[in-house]
């Protein structure tokens, strides 16, 4: 089996979540890398799994060496990065909500240039209605 290098954007408690549950309990994943704009607060999370730590999501999703990415960051920066990882081509999970509004949720598959079942094939993304304005 080989193995998936994954990189989180984030490092609050549900990215720190994930580095550690990724680490611990996923075999065939490797955190490779932990982006956060606090790089202390990033080379702390990434410290759990012997990952790199950056600053920048953008320059995760760009590193060759990412295969796939988990975001969980803060929720105003979800739709920029989930669209961003799609069109770099690497699998992402975002954690909700993926877009503030249900219009910009919706129109993240236009954005990220996939439709339908390849939109959904390369981001697995969760939406919140509770609160969501239109």
């Amino acid at each position: 089996m080989s193995t998936v290098r994954i990189g989180v954007v984030g490092a609050g408690t549900m990215a720190a979540d994930h580095v550690r549950t990724l680490h611990q309990w996923v075999s065939g994943a490797q955190v490779v890398s932990v982006a956060d704009v606090d790089e202390e607060r990033a080379a702390a999370v990434a410290a759990v799994a012997g990952a790199r730590a950056a600053g920048d999501g953008h320059a995760l999703i760009a590193d060759p060496d990412v295969d796939a990415v988990v975001i969980a960051s803060h929720d105003t920066t979800h739709e920029d990065l989930a669209v961003a990882a799609v069109r770099a081509g690497k699998p992402v999970m975002c954690e909700k909500p993926l877009a503030p509004t249900t219009p910009n949720a919706s129109g993240s598959s236009a954005r990220s240039g996939r439709r339908g079942p390849d939109w959904s094939r390369w981001a697995s993304c969760a939406v919140s209605t509770r609160r969501t304005r239109t």
